[in-house]
């Protein structure tokens, strides 16, 4: 069996995070901002709501 041939699913994944790289890269940059924006604020103004999430509540506290 010849093992080097590579999966044509495969070299689209590849040449899809290839071609948008930088996109990706922005993409998470600005997500990661506007939840470092909002857990600041929440903190800041005590805003239940927001502290309530589930990605800013403190391990054991539900």
């Amino acid at each position: 069996m010849n093992e080097t041939s590579p999966n044509p699913a495969d070299s689209g994944i590849k040449s899809l995070v290839q071609k948008y790289k930088g996109q990706f890269g922005v993409g998470l940059l600005v997500l990661y901002v506007f939840l470092l924006g909002l857990g600041t604020i929440g903190e800041i103004w005590e805003i239940e709501w927001i502290l309530d999430l589930p990605l800013f509540r403190p391990p054991g506290k539900y």
